[in-house]
């Protein structure tokens, strides 16, 4: 009997060795897993910060736009442009004047909170109908990660 209670004893003192190592398995994973979705929250969030501070960015720009229509009539405003080309909005809220002819280069960049935006426009004359002249303006906001596109439709007012 004191045989059989030795040998009990000591698979005892085995067992507690084997449930600490599982135990600390299980913790790592569990670590592991809550890190993991930390990290994922924070890459989201942050995220989600750029897109806000990208369509606040493509809002102003399309404002713009819409301001220079106002501003100077319909027939001014379009024979300002030239169909199917970029143009670069760093320097907003700028005159059309201002605006740069071709895409956004390297120094071309709107930083916030140490990431580089850059924001321009494609603007499409639909000049097929004269009667019925329409601008179509695609503003797109792009930084390393993303991008943002908003459009808008222009006709003229009578």
């Amino acid at each position: 009997m004191k045989l059989l209670s030795r040998l009990f004893a000591n698979s005892q003192r085995g067992s507690s060795l084997i449930e600490i190592v599982v135990a600390t398995g299980v913790m790592a994973l569990v670590l592991t897993a809550i890190l993991s979705g930390l990290t994922l929250s924070l890459k989201t969030n942050a995220e989600s910060e750029y897109r806000s501070h990208a369509v606040k960015r493509a809002q102003e720009g399309l404002e713009v736009f819409r301001r220079e229509r106002t501003l100077l009539g319909w027939d001014i405003f379009v024979a300002g442009f030239t169909s199917d080309t970029y143009y670069c909005l760093q320097t907003l809220p700028a005159p059309k004047t201002a605006f740069t002819t071709g895409e956004c280069g390297a120094d071309d960049s709107i930083v916030i909170s140490g990431v580089d935006f850059y924001r321009q426009a494609w603007v499409t004359i639909n000049s097929s109908d004269p009667s019925n002249l329409q601008m179509q303006v695609n503003v797109s906001v792009r930084w390393p990660t993303g991008n943002v596109e908003l459009s808008q439709l222009f006709r003229q007012w009578e």
